[in-house]
């Protein structure tokens, strides 16, 4: 009756911790590896993906975000598993493929072995796209639409966008001094404090169509 009450209170376990190894979980249930790793399995668990899964918790625990990821004291969990089951999901779900810097960002960790040895077991594709090598989905369909999508990202991080104090001080400047030309506005701008150049400021005028209000 001992033995189903300390297994019964596993989630009472995690609650203060929220994160054990199974060295600690061994010493506090004063069992063998295999047993607590046969009652954790019963029980349904999370080990971390990074720290070579060194870290475990339970469903009941984790509150992951929009990424189905959670952090804890350093050690991470992601509800779609292991590392390399985590990348491979990110890739092949993702609208436009994913590079190891983008899921650098996202997981915290780096994984180019992980990608690396995904591609090698064709579960994910490799191209260059631009100056970057794209992670993408080994569907044949699906690859093509990831390439698609990539391509137009890629063209938009090419595009100017002007902020807002670089537009007010734009339109302040010809308020001022409304013939003035397009280096003569980068110019005062800059003396104002304004971080700004002629091609921000082209950009500008092409949103906003000031030669046409200008002439008018």
């Amino acid at each position: 009756m001992s033995t189903i009450k300390k297994y019964v209170s596993l989630t009472k376990l995690f609650l203060g911790p929220q994160v054990l190894t199974l060295e600690q979980l061994c010493e506090k249930l004063q069992r063998t590896q295999p047993t607590v790793f046969r009652k954790l399995s019963e029980h349904g668990y999370y080990s971390s993906y990074n720290y070579a899964g060194k870290f475990y918790t339970i469903p009941e625990i984790p509150n992951f975000d929009s990424n189905n990821l959670w952090m804890f004291k350093g050690a991470r969990f992601s509800k779609n598993g292991s590392l390399k089951e985590t990348v491979w999901h990110f890739v092949k779900e993702s609208k436009n493929g994913k590079t190891h810097a983008e899921l650098f960002a996202i997981l915290g960790v780096r994984c180019q072995n992980t990608l690396l040895n995904l591609v090698q077991e064709n579960k994910i594709q490799r191209d260059k796209i631009g100056s970057s090598f794209v992670y993408l989905n080994s569907k044949r369909s699906i690859q093509k639409k990831q390439k698609y999508h990539r391509k137009i990202y890629a063209e938009s991080l090419k595009k100017i966008h002007p902020s807002y104090p670089q537009k007010i001080a734009t339109l302040l400047e010809l308020i001022k001094k409304p013939k003035a030309s397009r280096q003569e506005i980068v110019l005062r701008c800059q003396r104002t404090g304004v971080d700004i150049n002629k091609s921000i400021v082209d950009e500008i005028f092409k949103r906003f169509d000031l030669d046409k209000k200008r002439a008018l």
